[in-house]
């Protein structure tokens, strides 16, 4: 992974000297071309007025045009450099870097003609194409009058943009004035628009174009679990108290901002100028300039105002595409808040109140994160609690307990320090946690758990015919190591080294590969027929399965007539095996005799499990004393892994025998065999157990419990404080958000079937609809 983020840099880094390369190319280039320009022929010189209109483009960058023009053709190229979110473009036409005054840019052809002055170091632009310095000004102001005259309300028609529309004082053909004479609505029909009045926003269209907000509060709830995370770090714990200080603030800051409303003079909720407008309402395929298959369709009021719809009002089939409409729309973004006498935004305000359930969704989204955040940083919210309360309480002496009759006359409460000494046994779990890890029901010795001065449980032993008790014995199988090969690759080894040094992991490799021999295999064989043969020995499915994987695991061979043949049936290796015979000692790798000893585990374990499962209802659990609990092994008991050996770490004080020392053993026999010494009095095993208790109580039987945690100490007390914090939080988001979230979204279902049944019952607000 690392390489390849090496290879990423290298490449951005080679990308972006090649991109440099080529942008200082083309500004020498563009350098070079301009000072060819310098002596390109002049055609005229400029007049006064285009002087004048180019001073605005002028002045602030300090430039002076001399009163030469010349002509300059070519193809239009803008080029530049992007660094660190910053950006230089350069305009140019035949490489010569241009100034594009006014709306120059939207003139622009695959082929330019342009009339240009001289400015410094660019060209500046007074004729290109379809382009002119002086009309391209007068539309400049033109668009200028139009949108003053919008954003202050001025009653009339909107100026036009185009030349022979601008001048009002321009005489109207007499066809056009007869037909505005008949028909008032035709000067509409050639995309005029009036301003009818200007007027602020209702409250209600305030409340309509602001709506509930919630953004602010989700961030400062983000902030806020953002802290408290930083908080639990061991980096920051020197100024973890602080972090945690200002997670808190946050959280209130954002439970502040969650329930109070902006105020009235937040500039958000100003109230904004309403226009009343008249023109005709049209609606127009608009397409993507850069991609032609993409058409955006937009409505517009004439041709000189765009038109935002409420989304329901679209939806509507009765719109007036193509009537004379009156409409009001806010000055600053053209969003309609009427339409018509029948269509109001304050009016479906009034009679339809909107309930926002968006920010109570967002809401309940970042509270269930959160949750599933702090479940991972801390997943034993009790005890991180516990730690908690006993930082705000300041704690307090650890209580000792060296009798479990104190303990149950007198238990610790929640949260404080408790040590307790003294002998205890590990509880038997019976609750099947066993069968989660392995196929058989063998109930685990559980020492997170241990009763203190408790019954000692029962558990009965299993009637195991000697004959598959046999097959388990250690001296079952008699291999040693071959010491004639074994000297032999030692030797041959040392002569491959050399003078090299020691290699510790060939020395394991060579023992692995010296063989072993197994004597006596005939006796082996002996009592796996006896095994077979007793009527409750194993049983014929088992005895089959066991032959079938030992001739295929020891893989012997036979000589017959000079040809070594294998030996496929367990008649043919019992026969080869017997005193006296070739394979009466056999020959066997490592990797064999392990697949010979699982092979004997599993028959014997298939006899075994039938008599644990008769055995399982007759176990009597320990009872009475007190139980303790904790997440840590309690004392000097080792844990039994299912299915496995054990561990070695041992909680406080030196290493003591485990209720088994053959903890290795992982066959159901040795596991029942270490069920029944735990039920001994070799099960007893000194203990200490010190730490903050998270939990207490009696369980159904009524023998008192305490559950202890040695790992939660002063060190882990902000990061504690930070946890609990962070559930409070979460827990209080999910909480809240997720019941008003279902009520709001109940109550806009019901708002939007009776706003569509009413939208269902208005008149089209067209010239019937007009104020």
């Amino acid at each position: 992974m690392d390489t390849i983020i090496i290879v990423l840099k290298v490449g951005l880094i080679l990308y972006g000297i090649y991109s440099f390369i080529v942008y200082m190319s083309r500004r020498s280039d563009n350098r070079s071309a301009l000072k060819d320009f310098r002596n390109a022929p002049v055609l005229r010189r400029i007049t006064d007025e285009e002087k004048s209109a180019l001073q605005p483009f002028l002045m602030g960058q300090k430039l002076t045009v001399d009163d030469n023009v010349r002509e300059l053709s070519g193809v239009f190229l803008r080029h530049g450099l992007s660094t660190q979110g910053s950006s230089t473009e350069h305009d140019t036409i035949g490489d010569v870097d241009v100034l594009l005054p006014y709306d120059a840019i939207d003139y622009i052809e695959p082929h330019n003609q342009a009339l240009v002055v001289l400015a410094g170091k660019c060209a500046v632009v007074i004729r290109l194409n379809g382009f002119d310095l002086l009309e391209g000004r007068q539309r400049a102001q033109r668009q200028q009058a139009q949108d003053q005259q919008w954003k202050r309300g001025e009653i009339g028609a909107l100026p036009s943009l185009d030349e022979a529309g601008a001048d009002t004082g321009a005489a109207v053909p007499e066809a056009v004035a007869a037909s505005i004479a008949t028909d008032p609505n035709a000067r509409y029909q050639r995309g005029e628009v009036d301003i009818l009045s200007q007027r602020t926003e209702t409250p209600e269209e305030i409340e309509s174009r602001v709506g509930r907000g919630g953004w602010a509060s989700a961030f400062a709830w983000l902030l806020a679990f953002v802290l408290l995370w930083v908080a639990t770090w061991d980096a920051t714990q020197a100024v973890s108290v602080y972090l945690m200080g200002a997670g808190l603030l946050a959280g209130l800051w954002a439970a502040w901002l969650f329930v109070c409303k902006p105020p009235a003079t937040a500039q958000v909720r100003q109230p904004q100028p309403v226009n009343r407008v008249r023109g005709m309402l049209n609606q127009i395929a608009v397409v993507n300039a850069g991609n032609a298959s993409v058409q955006n369709v937009g409505l517009f009021i004439g041709d000189k105002l765009s038109l935002v719809l409420p989304s329901h009002w679209r939806t509507t089939a009765s719109v007036p595409y193509g009537e004379v409409i009156e409409a009001e729309l806010r000055t600053s973004d053209f969003s309609a808040v009427s339409f018509g006498d029948k269509w109001s935004v304050a009016d479906e305000w009034r009679r339809f109140r909107p309930a926002y359930w968006g920010r109570h969704l967002l809401h309940l989204v970042i509270g269930l994160l959160a949750i599933g955040a702090v479940a991972l940083s801390a997943p034993d919210p009790r005890g991180e609690a516990a730690l908690a309360a006993q930082w705000l309480t300041n704690g307090g002496a650890t209580a000792t307990y060296g009798d479990a009759g104190q303990l149950a006359d007198k238990p610790p409460h929640w949260s404080s320090r408790a040590r307790m000494e003294g002998q205890g046994r590990c509880e038997i779990d019976m609750n099947g946690r066993s069968e989660a890890h392995t196929t058989s029901g063998v109930p685990v010795i559980d020492c997170t758990s241990v009763r203190w001065n408790g019954t000692a449980p029962v558990v009965p032993a299993l009637d195991i015919p000697p004959s598959v008790l046999a097959l388990a014995e250690p001296g079952f199988l008699r291999a040693t190591e071959n010491h004639a090969m074994a000297s032999l690759i030692a030797m041959l080894r040392m002569q491959q080294m050399g003078g090299q040094a020691f290699d510790p992991l060939a020395a394991y490799r060579a023992r692995e590969s010296v063989p072993l021999t197994v004597r006596g295999f005939d006796r082996s064989v002996a009592m796996i027929d006896a095994a077979c043969k007793d009527a409750a020995g194993l049983s014929p499915a088992a005895c089959e399965r066991l032959q079938r994987e030992l001739v295929r695991a020891i893989d012997a061979t036979v000589d017959k007539d000079g040809v070594e043949t294998p030996v496929n049936t367990w008649q043919a290796l019992a026969t080869s095996a017997a005193a006296g015979k070739e394979n009466a000692d056999l020959v066997l790798s490592r990797q064999q005799l392990a697949s010979v000893q699982r092979a004997l585990a599993q028959a014997v374990d298939s006899v075994v499990a039938t008599k644990i499962e008769a055995a399982l209802p007759t176990i009597v659990p320990a009872q009475g004393g007190v139980l303790l609990a904790s997440p840590a092994r309690i004392g000097n008991a080792r844990v039994q892994a299912p299915g496995g050996g054990s561990d070695d770490v041992s909680a406080a004080g030196a290493p003591v025998a485990d209720v088994a020392e053959d903890d290795t053993d992982s066959s159901l026999l040795a596991r029942w065999t270490r069920l029944q010494r735990n039920a001994t009095a070799e099960g007893l095993k000194p203990f200490t157990l010190e730490g903050l208790v998270t939990a207490s109580g009696k369980d159904s039987t009524g023998t008192p419990w305490v559950r202890v945690d040695p790992r939660l100490d002063a060190s882990r007390m902000t990061a504690a404080g930070a946890h609990v914090l962070w559930w409070l939080f979460a827990a209080g988001l999910v909480l809240v958000n997720g019941v008003l979230f279902a009520l709001r979204w109940t109550q806009g279902s019901r708002r939007r079937a009776r706003l569509e049944a009413d939208i269902a019952t208005r008149p089209a607000p067209g010239t019937s609809g007009l104020f």
